[in-house]
């Protein structure tokens, strides 16, 4: 299997969230792209794969009408 493009990419996640832009702000979305990625791989880290990512929110402890 080969890896896709960031073009092939773009296009794949402007369809899945069927939105239509013009050639040019695809050519900025698929030039931004790798930056993006970049950005959001960073985020990850895997040290902490299997720790809860956060306290969790319970509207009802607040709002007990809920």
């Amino acid at each position: 299997m080969t890896a896709a493009t960031h073009e092939e990419i773009v296009t794949a996640l402007l369809t899945a969230a069927g939105l239509t832009v013009s050639p040019e702000e695809k050519a900025a979305f698929v030039s931004d792209y790798p930056l993006l990625r970049e950005d959001a791989d960073a985020l990850y880290l895997p040290e902490l794969e299997f720790i809860e990512p956060s306290n969790k929110f319970d509207p009802a402890l607040y709002y007990p009408s809920l």
